[in-house]
């Protein structure tokens, strides 16, 4: 598996990604803002995860330096690959970016129920949970990672 920068031409993979995981892991609704974030976000700190000519994933970093917390964004493996350690391969990769790049700093994300059992086997834990805060039977779990980053 190669993680290389995000760049335009990687675009309609991405939002394949995107709607592969719906509506279990995202809310239709959701599919503007990530579009939006695509188009508008990625100049730095979005990656996408390759194999054979082909992308697996897509995630980004993002740093507040006035907060001095930094968050793990958009992080998807397309549905035909999950449970095969890509997610896990590529979060490790984010978070040792972040560990690098900004030692020390509090590591943020706000996911659903259905991977907080994922994030927290990487070290995070729960600060608050909004019922239907992403969508409709969609929870949203902010948890945090304020501790050394697990790898």
């Amino acid at each position: 598996m190669n993680i290389v920068a995000y760049n335009p031409a990687f675009r309609d993979a991405c939002i394949a990604i995107f709607e592969s995981n719906m509506p279990a892991f995202f809310a239709p609704e959701e599919k503007a803002l990530f579009t939006d974030w695509l188009d508008n976000h990625t100049t730095t700190g979005y990656y996408v995860a390759e194999r054979d000519g082909g992308i697996l994933a897509c995630g980004g970093v993002f740093y507040f330096p006035e907060k001095q917390v930094a968050v793990l964004t958009w992080g998807m493996v397309h549905a035909d690959h999950h449970r095969q350690g890509i997610g896990k391969l590529f979060t490790r990769y984010r978070l040792e970016l972040l560990q690098k790049q900004h030692p020390g700093v509090v590591c943020r994300i706000e996911t659903s129920q259905h991977t907080k059992a994922f994030y927290e086997r990487l070290g995070f834990v729960a600060k608050e949970v909004v019922k239907d805060g992403f969508g409709k039977g969609l929870d949203k779990w902010e948890m945090e990672m304020g501790h050394a980053f697990k790898t």
